[in-house]
Order: structure tokens, then sequence, then C-alpha cells
């Protein structure tokens, strides 16, 4: 097996996470989270799966912001997880 296949998921918004990503400014209103969550991997230029259970909306004002810490803050809010196995971050409810 590839040593690439055997990279391990991390906790993309564990505490202490160095907050690395291209800055953005967002602007939204009771948007639906499978829709910020496209954009911020639009951004990022990761892959995101987001699970079914994730249902709802955000309103956020963010300026100058890394994108991931955008993201990880929307996921805090709605008590998601978000794992991370190199570009592909996955997002959960946190109880799951």
């Amino acid at each position: 097996m590839p040593a690439a296949a055997l990279a391990d998921p991390r906790d993309a918004c564990a505490p202490g996470t160095r907050w690395r990503g291209r800055t953005v400014d967002l602007d939204l209103k009771a948007a639906p989270l499978h829709d910020v969550f496209r954009m911020l991997a639009d951004v990022g230029a990761i892959n995101v799966v987001v699970a079914d259970e994730v249902h709802g909306a955000v309103t956020l004002r963010l300026r100058k912001v890394p994108w991931d810490l955008a993201l990880c803050t929307v996921a805090r809010t709605k008590q998601l997880s978000v794992t991370a196995d190199r570009n592909v971050y996955l997002v959960v409810p946190a109880s799951r």
C-alpha cells in the first residue's frame, strides 16, 4: 500500500491550529451551510464532503480572515466536526 494512503486524518479545527489559508471577506445572510462549505472549498482549493445530517443556515460577516479559520468558525457555531485527510475535509455533526 502506498505511503500516501496511510495518512492519518486530523482534526482540522483542533485548539492551537495555525491558520494558513488565503484570507477572504464574507458577508452572508441565511446562507445554506452546504453552499458556504462549497464556497470555502473553492477558495481553499480543497475537497469537501459534507454529511447529509448537516443542515441549516448561517449569517456572518468576516473581513480578512483565513479561509480555514472561517471554515472552522462556521463549523464550531453549528457544533460540527471537521476532519482533514490531506486535501479532503469531512464535515459531520460533532456527536457522530
